[in-house]
């Protein structure tokens, strides 16, 4: 499992709640008690969860010697579901169809009595529910969960609205807490609220670095209420506030090209490089996508070209160092979703696998820990007097950019 070995995906969620007490064994009883067992019975539709002692899906072994760490517990979420192929249940209606074809009255062919149309179905469906409770069709997806309790934060690889409702609940049910994703707009809302600054959330609009796209002017002859100085960002659209997010990509890699990659935070120095990936989309929704791979995306005349022409960072691929550790990831701005994050190998080998767990969760905290002083600095800056004087300077970067070095052509 990923927060277990391997590289490490994961969005942010807020627990409401009181943290649980891992030393009471009433806690590992709830837990057993959701679990789900390795073939229960679901039908097309269904959706089944539960949490695992998160090595595996079938994994239930709930104690504090294999779930708890330190500060929280590792749990995995099970999610079952069942999908039958529409060709497979087409195919079953037609063959039980054809068994039931009759010769007709007159020798002039054959046909299928109305009746037996209910009856092939009924029959093919009866075919598909045993097959079901043999375990065919079935879904199941595995995610790692890890709880720290000293921040009342619950990691998680889930994108999906609808998993993440029932994992609330099942929360809810089972432990008495919810869970809140946190995503770049509601992040920058907690940092503002701890400082009693929630007034300057509210005021936190979308400004452009770059002039609007030229598609513009068409839009806005079709009667279209799009403003030149007002970027919508069509893919906030739920979470207006999360154009911070990307604003915070932009910011980061303004600090590659001017800073040496360096950026100033409460908690030290961190080291940033951009490579490998860069995803752009037009922050007026009308010039589509531009997407990089491979070495120095962000120095590429294609790049340049579109972020003069409105387009905002997406994604980024991220290598970020610190106390002279160094990981990788990908960034996703307004969802602050990492994915694919390598974990820096450890110095001296761990003298077990718990040992290894732990080291792994240290060098991830400690990862995370210096994303969000990133963050923090981030929206320090945008919400204070200077920013006038920061936007101002990387308006003027995203002008130069392309004319002040030498830029890469993509395929050379």
């Amino acid at each position: 499992m990923p927060f277990r070995s391997g590289s490490i995906t994961y969005r942010r969620f807020a627990v409401i709640g009181a943290n649980p007490d891992v030393l009471d064994p009433k806690f590992f009883e709830a837990l057993r008690g959701s679990a789900l067992g390795e073939l229960e019975p679901i039908k097309p539709g269904e959706m089944h969860v539960g949490f695992t002692a998160g090595r595996h899906l079938f994994d239930r072994s709930f104690d504090y010697e294999r779930v708890g760490f330190g500060s929280g517990v590792m749990l995995g979420y099970r999610v079952d579901t069942v999908r039958v192929p529409p060709e497979i249940k087409k195919a079953y209606i037609a063959m039980c169809e054809d068994a039931r074809v009759q010769p007709s009255k007159d020798g002039a062919g054959a046909f299928l009595p109305r009746t037996a149309k209910k009856e092939a179905r009924d029959d093919a469906m009866r075919r598909i529910e045993e097959e079901i409770g043999e375990g065919r069709y079935r879904r199941p997806k595995h995610a790692p969960l890890w709880w720290d309790f000293s921040r009342a934060t619950m990691y998680a690889a889930l994108s999906n609205d609808i998993e993440i409702q029932a994992l609330n609940r099942l929360l809810l049910d089972t432990l008495g807490v919810k869970i809140e994703p946190r995503s770049s707009g509601r992040v920058a809302l907690d940092i503002l609220a701890s400082k009693g600054r929630t007034g300057d959330y509210d005021d936190l609009r979308a400004q452009p670095l770059s002039s609007a796209p030229p598609e513009i002017e068409i839009v806005q002859e079709d009667g279209q209420r799009k403003s030149a100085d007002r970027p919508d960002l069509p893919w906030t659209a739920t979470e207006p506030q999360d154009f911070l997010g990307n604003l915070f990509l932009f910011w980061l890699w303004w600090h590659c090209d001017t800073r040496e990659g360096l950026v100033d935070t409460a908690d030290g120095e961190v080291a940033i490089v951009i490579d490998k990936t860069l995803d752009l989309e037009c922050a007026w929704g009308l010039s589509g996508r531009t997407s990089m791979r491979g070495d120095a995306p962000t120095r590429r005349a294609e790049t340049a070209r579109a972020v003069q022409l409105g387009k905002w960072p997406r994604k980024i691929g991220l290598t970020v160092s610190q106390f002279d550790r160094v990981w990788e990831c990908t960034l996703q701005g307004d969802r602050l979703e990492v994915s694919g994050l390598k974990l820096p190998k450890p110095e001296d080998k761990p003298q077990s696998l718990r040992a290894a767990v732990e080291e792994r969760l240290d060098s991830f905290a400690t990862f995370d820990g210096a994303l969000m002083a990133m963050y923090r600095a981030f929206i320090e800056v945008r919400t204070s007097p200077a920013w006038n004087t920061c936007r101002a300077e990387m308006r003027n970067w995203v002008t130069e950019l392309g004319s002040t070095r030498k830029m890469v052509a993509v395929g050379v």
